[in-house]
């Protein structure tokens, strides 16, 4: 059934490619889809599908070689653009890193399952290059973060009807876990907030994304997507302040005042239902430094890594969590060590963590190197916002695994995408794709034509 249903969808790529390079309103329609489309994965079915499997009872951040609605969107993307001058460098790191990773697959305890991590990051540089290639238009990447804004919504009525109507102390939305959507918020945030910062146009739109972020992370009442969101909003006046200070900034400032005033009360609230439930009790017993100790026994052991995806398979067949002094229950025995960066080194080595960190910095540095350059045009308010947006992923990380999941994974793969196009602008004058299909605006904007992406 599965099977049948990909071939389906693969028959009508062509027809679907057609469709969009001839009609404006479909090119529209799509990239807003593109941008929306991780964030009702988990909760409409045929919208990711597991090609492969693995075995049942197997523990990781992926479960099987899995063809989503956003990879195919990818695709139809890639027949459907014109080539446009990315730098071949800046997607270089992705290339080694995977690189890297499928050196593991062969030494993994099981070869298939280690393939799936190997997959999923093929198909993230993918997307990030696809996403790269279309935003040389400028009015894509607006596209992008609409779609990402109505995904954010949608998280937001599922999260109050589990809060209020079902009685959940934290609220996942569409998700399976409310770190997820924590996570993938602050994607969707900031460069919301320096568009409200920096750009007259869509104020109350972008008030109204950035409110209702601010609600999911509330409701996920997860300490540290709250913690981190409060660090991010205040980097963000910092820079904008520093690019000069203006009426608008000034009055964002007092409004942000005010509502973390008025929010105060309800982050109380929310804080302690959630302890009432599952009172902390980390001064008896710390689950976090207990599940670090774990790691760091498995990668001392392993210096070059036991496989992608491989790390409670390998913490619970040498007992590892015992030996770290983990509490032994089966939630505990079957979890993953909450930090990204402790993940990476235990399944892929030193190599493998090394260019991680190098595939992380690549798209950070750009962003806010490239954004405060241009820190005067709209180009490098998007930018600053989506470095923000990656240094505090990035921070919050140290505390979570949650990064490796494909949800995550996308949105992060269409922010880098957004980030290295926009970027990339710079070589606009030297490319045919702008004097073929591009036309100026009143401001000598560049944008696109109806069906300009294809031609």
């Amino acid at each position: 059934m599965k099977i049948a249903f990909v071939l389906i969808v693969l028959c009508c790529t062509l027809p679907l490619a057609l469709l969009v390079r001839r009609y404006e309103t479909l090119t529209r329609i799509f990239w807003i889809s593109f941008g929306a489309a991780a964030f009702f994965m988990t909760s409409i079915p045929l919208l990711d599908i597991g090609v492969v499997n693995a075995p049942d009872g197997w523990v990781g951040f992926v479960y099987g070689i899995e063809i989503s609605i956003v990879d195919y969107l990818a695709v139809v993307a890639f027949f459907i653009l014109p080539r446009h001058r990315t730098s071949w460098l800046l997607f270089l790191p992705f290339v080694v890193f995977t690189a890297v990773a499928a050196t593991s697959i062969p030494n993994a305890a099981n070869p298939t399952v280690a393939s799936f991590g190997v997959w999923q990051f093929a198909k993230m540089a993918f997307v990030a290059a696809i996403v790269a290639r279309a935003c040389a238009f400028e009015e894509v990447p607006y596209l992008l973060l609409r779609g990402m804004a109505i995904g954010i919504m949608a998280q937001l009525v599922a999260s109050l009807w589990q809060r209020f109507g079902l009685g959940y102390a934290q609220a996942p939305g569409l998700f399976l876990h409310q770190n997820t959507l924590g996570m993938i918020a602050h994607f969707v945030l900031y460069p919301f907030l320096f568009m409200l910062l920096t750009q007259s146009r869509g104020t109350i739109w972008n008030g109204l994304v950035i409110l209702t972020v601010l609600c999911c992370m509330l409701l996920t009442a997860s300490r540290g997507a709250v913690g981190f969101t409060v660090i991010g909003i205040g980097l963000t006046f910092v820079l904008v302040a520093l690019t000069g200070l203006t009426n608008r900034i000034m009055a964002a400032a007092a409004l942000a005042g005010i509502a973390a005033l008025a929010l105060a009360p309800a982050t109380y609230l929310v804080f302690e239902k959630r302890f009432e439930r599952a009172a902390l009790s980390e001064d008896v017993y710390d689950e976090r430094a207990a599940f670090n100790r774990a790691a760091d026994l498995i990668r001392d052991d392993f210096p070059t890594g036991v496989g992608f995806n491989h790390y409670t398979h390998t913490l619970k067949r040498y007992n590892y969590s015992q030996l770290a002094g983990v509490h032994q229950n089966e939630g505990n025995i079957n979890n993953i060590v909450h930090d990204v960066y402790r993940l990476i080194g235990v399944e892929t080595g030193r190599a493998g963590l090394l260019s991680f960190y190098a595939l992380l910095a690549v798209p950070l540095v750009s962003a806010f190197f490239v954004g405060w350059r241009r820190r005067s045009m709209p180009d490098g308010g998007l930018l600053l916002g989506f470095g923000t947006a990656m240094l505090i992923a990035y921070l919050h990380s140290l505390f979570e695994w949650i990064f490796l999941i494909k949800q995550v994974q996308i949105v992060f793969a269409i922010v880098v995408g957004m980030t290295f196009g926009i970027a990339s602008r710079r070589y606009a004058d030297e490319t045919s794709i702008h004097h073929s299909v591009a036309s100026e605006n009143t401001v000598g904007t560049l944008t696109f034509k109806a069906g300009a992406l294809s031609k």
